[in-house]
């Protein structure tokens, strides 16, 4: 599988080769924050498998496991795109709304489903767990 993607004003762009890792929903604090909404979708991907075109700006945080997240966004229009964990180097998540057609996603878990609001539909037969796994 071949997919492209890009931020919203199109100054950093992605593609991607071969099938995700591992996709996953997350409800934690962070990502809702990040996201803007409910929960943040991400498709999990090794970084040789992602081809990046065009600068993003990071943030570094803290986990509540200790490791460092790095997510990037684009310095223009202010897209979420990648988040990086120190735990998994070789790893990149990609935030799911960035890809040109993610008809193809479906999550395997949802994450910190604890902290969902009551508002944000989660299907009930999705795994779930309250911490990242």
């Amino acid at each position: 599988m071949k997919q492209q993607g890009q931020c919203h004003c199109g100054q950093v762009t992605f593609t991607v080769t071969g099938e995700p890792l591992r996709m996953a929903s997350c409800h934690c604090n962070a990502c809702r924050r990040v996201s803007g909404t409910g929960h943040l979708s991400q498709a999990f991907y090794k970084k040789e498998q992602v081809e990046i075109h065009g600068e993003t700006k990071t943030h570094q945080s803290l986990s509540d496991a200790g490791t460092t997240r790095t997510r990037h966004f684009c310095p223009e229009c202010g897209s979420r795109l990648f988040s990086e964990n120190s735990k998994l180097p070789d790893n990149l998540g990609i935030a799911v709304g960035a890809f040109n057609n993610s008809d193809w996603f479906k999550p395997q878990v949802a994450l910190y489903t604890a902290e969902r609001p009551l508002w944000d539909y989660m299907d009930p037969e999705l795994k779930t767990a309250d911490h990242m796994t």
